[in-house]
């Protein structure tokens, strides 16, 4: 490789490297905001496990981010060649525009190859781990849920206040139950409880020890007016608690298409064959078109990088400037395009007769085709 290939090589590799840095640093910082922040702030997360989690993320945050960081790279490194004349010079000198940014290609199939197997094997497997990192937590630490000195509403239908924590038992607890209307139906104290999750049935298990219970039933049918409420004294109760609904963080469930490997989805599509005599042949058809879609739609964005660097060449040329913050925004504009676009075809899921495992190769093979136009044009030039 030549002293200027090199050169070319180098500086669009440094820069798409630190632009998709900046860009999975976003996106991970985006998910804390939603997901990690509100988990520390409740008491449900340390900062070393929040680390954990968003470390965890990182192959499918690469994912997304590596097309993005290529193409701006590849905006910043041509407009400011081509502002400061570099490009006119290397044409000067015999070198067509193939050869000159034949380095930004060869760098462009490397990360594409490397996305399609993040988005493959990698990625799938980050999300999983990801949602099975709090399965775990909720498994192992279900005292975490509870804080002390706060009234806890995130149980459906229960209001929970203890006084303190010791030796693993909650101190003075109260709980307030509501029923569907959101009235008050029962209120619960007792001296001492604990919270275990029990495996078998997904729930939260609150065990509470010497305490009494109000049961309310607030007004008399016949009479209009308010009924005494009935008190029960106990010495140990156990109040089922679901966590499917309180924390949004399934249990049990099923592993959806996008979070499975390749090789889960083709064992996925294997196994439909051993059950077309228990469901229809339509169902069958749906279910592998669906499976058929994510591994075109994982390669398809694999391939985006390819696409994106063939039509941000000829733009980088035409921008003529060395502009970062412009050529990031021009970027981040045709990306998030890009992905809408994604997006919008993925929704062609439920149509086995559109083809919708060829229809997300679309968007990627238009801006290929594009791109490859106006580099033929500016290649003339």
């Amino acid at each position: 490789m030549s002293l200027f290939k090199r050169y070319v090589f180098r500086e669009t590799f440094i820069i798409c490297c630190t632009a998709t840095g900046l860009f999975v640093s976003i996106l991970l910082v985006a998910n804390a905001m939603r997901d990690v922040v509100e988990w520390i702030t409740m008491g449900r997360l340390t900062c070393r496990e929040a680390l954990q989690l968003l470390c965890i993320l990182i192959p499918s945050a690469i994912s997304y981010a590596l097309p993005l960081g290529m193409m701006a790279g590849v905006l910043i490194v041509i407009g400011r060649m081509s502002s400061q004349n570099e490009i006119l010079a290397m044409k000067s000198m015999g070198m067509s525009l193939w050869e000159i940014t034949r380095p930004i290609f060869l760098l462009a199939l490397s990360f594409t190859l490397v996305t399609g197997y993040i988005n493959l094997c990698h990625a799938p497997n980050s999300i999983s781990k990801y949602r099975q990192f709090f399965r775990d937590i909720i498994r192992e630490k279900p005292m975490r849920f509870v804080s002390p000195k706060t009234f806890n509403d995130y149980f459906p239908g229960y209001a929970i206040y203890v006084d303190s924590l010791s030796n693993g038992n909650f101190n003075n607890m109260k709980i307030w139950r509501f029923d569907e209307r959101n009235l008050l139906d029962t209120y619960i104290s007792a001296k001492s409880g604990q919270i275990v999750f029990e495996e078998s049935s997904g729930t939260f298990l609150l065990k509470l020890n010497d305490g009494n219970i109000e049961k309310f039933d607030l007004y008399d049918s016949t009479t209009d007016l308010p009924k005494v409420p009935k008190v029960i004294f106990f010495q140990n109760i156990t109040i089922n608690l679901p966590v499917r609904q309180s924390l949004g963080v399934p249990i049990h469930a099923q592993k959806k298409l996008h979070r499975m490997t390749l090789s889960e989805l083709l064992a996925a599509k294997k196994s439909l064959n051993s059950k077309k005599d228990t469901i229809s042949y339509e169902n069958v058809r749906h279910q592998k078109t669906l499976i058929n879609m994510q591994i075109s739609s994982n390669l398809a964005n694999a391939f985006g990088i390819l696409a994106m660097t063939i039509l941000a060449i000829p733009l980088g040329l035409k921008v003529h400037r060395k502009d970062t913050a412009l050529n990031v925004g021009i970027a981040l504009c045709l990306c998030i395009g890009y992905y809408f676009v994604m997006a919008m075809f993925s929704l062609f899921g439920d149509c086995p007769r559109l083809r919708p495992d060829i229809l997300v190769w679309l968007p990627s093979m238009i801006l290929a085709g594009v791109g490859i136009h106006l580099f033929r044009r500016a290649s003339q030039h």
